[in-house]
């Protein structure tokens, strides 16, 4: 990966990702931490609420304890009579209907007053307000559920909230109402029952008291609801007489003490509370809008979210004016670093300023001028090495030659065969021509036609021992290739390879293939091979000094020498060429060189 690209990963990485996780982090843990907050205060809140509720209602329990101990319930209820007909028994009820007005005016949250004797008669007080209690006979009373719980109680009141029992207390307007059994305070005996309602308004403004009257009122909420979820009471006055379960997920209605968490709550995000009051199994609960909570949250993490910007802009300023800048000095020196790699050495960087940037291309120059200049040294000398190491060679092959090919040329004189000579010695003209030629190189034609000489010379000399192929193709005739190739090595599998071999037994073919891009020559024989010990010597080589040492031995015992041959064509073409060896004891060699293509009018 490129520089730049890693600085901006870093830059994202180490700066841009750890601020926006910062920020991300510190919101939401500030959630976290306002929700506790938040909880914590609204169970104060909820505790002071429900702790002036219940001593609301304890108060009206012990002003209906005080009531059934008055002799306006106590005389009323022991001498009521079924003889409802009767005018004086009218004008009782009605005198004791108005001592029970007094009742009335005990408490402003009483409403309505209801007293059942055992022989059911029925005495009734209440104030102008509107009553919503069914006004049924005392029999009905005693065949509805509720009258069970109520003797159950013993005396004790039984609270029914508003939508509760509806068929019984009524809807409109809402209404608490208390049950309770009166006994006889002298023999404990029961006398009747007494029903009181009691109005909801005081309840009311207790839940309001508690909301913001300058920017709460519209986002708190709070609700009494019984154990079955039943909203009795709602300070927005929109959900009474529905289940809390219509606009919540949760079930405040199973509150043991205090419980407090984030829901949604009629489609709003809100804190939702609920706080268990003891009271018949009423439950008050309090809903809070988050965003009202987060108000103060939101605007500070507004300023965070602002900082955090500002801070990024000025990172990506820095990055782009400075890191940039010298990340594009190293690049750009990085670049023409490859271009020196590839060879172009006359490359120079210029840069401006005064930082550290302006040295390192200063330096850049600097090396490749050095090296440029050394390069050209190495490649001088290493010319002036090629050149003695090639004449050197060729030193050692034209004298080989004419070694050989006069000795042929003797024996025939010896057996005075003129025709045999005359046509030797066309061919050791050829020979010549082709080792004395002004060039390095020469074209394939010449060298086949030299190989070609020699093979014949050769041929005359071993007697028929052996037999060649030539197979070229005219397309490759005219490519060039460094003279002397060919020679030496079918000189090394007529002088090595077909030893012990009869007349006519021994085969060379030369196979020419023009590639693409190169030209492939193969030279093969049917010899003996060579062992392995002698192909890892051809490998291995030897330095140049000890080449030089030993040169007229290796000349006379093994000719050219195989190793020169490939060394040759190595200096020559480079090391994406030269020469290889396949052999193996008793089945042959092959050698396969290969050589650039190029045509010798290029030269």
């Amino acid at each position: 990966m490129n520089l730049r690209p890693k600085l901006m990963l870093a830059f994202i990485g180490l700066i841009v990702i750890p601020m926006i996780g910062l920020g991300i982090f510190s919101f939401l843990n500030s959630e976290s931490l306002l929700e506790e907050k938040y909880s914590e205060q609204t169970e104060i809140s909820l505790k002071a609420v429900g702790g002036n509720i219940r001593y609301f209602f304890r108060e009206l329990d012990q002003l209906s304890d005080g009531n059934l101990t008055s002799s306006e319930v106590q005389d009323t209820l022991k001498y009521s009579t079924y003889t409802s007909n009767d005018p004086s028994t009218l004008i009782a009820i009605n005198q004791a209907e108005k001592r029970m007005n007094r009742i009335l005016f005990q408490h402003p949250a009483v409403s309505f007053v209801v007293l059942y004797a055992k022989d059911g008669t029925m005495f009734r007080s209440y104030r102008n307000d509107p009553t919503t209690f069914k006004p049924i006979t005392f029999d009905m009373l005693k065949q509805h559920s509720i009258y069970d719980e109520v003797i159950a109680q013993g005396g004790r009141p039984l609270w029914i909230g508003p939508y509760e029992q509806r068929e019984l207390t009524g809807v409109d307007p809402p209404l608490f109402t208390q049950l309770r059994v009166v006994k006889d305070i002298e023999t404990f005996n029961d006398l009747g029952v007494m029903i009181t309602q009691y109005k909801t308004e005081e309840v009311m403004s207790m839940l309001k008291t508690f909301q913001n009257p300058d920017s709460d009122v519209a986002e708190t909420r709070y609700m009494i609801i019984n154990k079955s979820g039943l909203i009795m009471l709602d300070s927005k006055s929109e959900a009474q007489g529905n289940n809390i379960n219509e606009y919540t997920e949760l079930t405040p209605q199973n509150t043991v003490n205090y419980e407090s968490s984030r829901e949604s709550f009629d489609s709003i995000d809100a804190l939702v509370s609920s706080y268990q009051l003891d009271r018949g199994g009423w439950i008050l609960v309090s809903v809070k809008s988050w965003n009202s909570l987060t108000n103060e949250n939101v605007r500070f993490m507004q300023w965070i979210g602002m900082i955090t910007v500002i801070g990024v802009i000025s990172a990506i300023l820095f990055n782009v004016f400075f890191v940039n800048r010298v990340a594009r000095s190293i690049i750009k020196v990085v670049r023409k670093m490859r271009l020196v790699e590839q060879g172009l050495l006359d490359i120079r960087i210029t840069a401006q300023g005064k930082d550290e940037t302006v040295l390192l291309a200063k330096s850049f120059n600097s090396m490749v001028e050095r090296i440029g200049s050394l390069l050209s040294e190495v490649r001088r000398e290493q010319q002036r090495k090629q050149h003695a190491e090639m004449m050197l060679m060729q030193a050692q092959i034209k004298p080989h030659f004419l070694f050989n090919t006069l000795e042929s040329i003797n024996a025939l004189a010896a057996q005075n065969d003129g025709k045999k000579i005359m046509l030797m010695v066309q061919r050791l003209s050829n020979l010549l021509r082709t080792s004395m030629h002004h060039s390095e190189e020469i074209t394939i034609s010449q060298e086949i036609e030299h190989v070609r000489s020699y093979l014949e010379i050769q041929k005359y000399r071993f007697e028929e021992l052996f037999a060649y192929e030539l197979n070229v193709p005219e397309e490759a005739l005219d490519y060039s290739i460094l003279k002397l190739t060919l020679q030496p090595l079918v000189e090394n599998s007529i002088q090595h390879g077909f030893e012990g071999y009869g007349d006519g037994e021994g085969v060379i073919r030369i196979d020419v293939h023009a590639e693409l891009h190169q030209i492939v020559l193969f030279v093969r024989d049917n010899g003996v091979g060579m062992s392995e010990t002698v192909l890892r010597m051809l490998g291995q080589g030897s330095s140049p000094s000890s080449k030089q040492k030993n040169a007229a031995e290796l000349g006379e015992r093994r000719g050219l020498g195989l190793r020169n041959v490939a060394d040759r064509l190595r200096i020559h073409y480079g090391p994406n060429f030269g020469m290889r060896i396949c052999s193996s004891e008793g089945h042959g060699t092959v050698i396969r060189c290969v050589i650039p293509k190029s045509r010798g009018e290029q030269l």
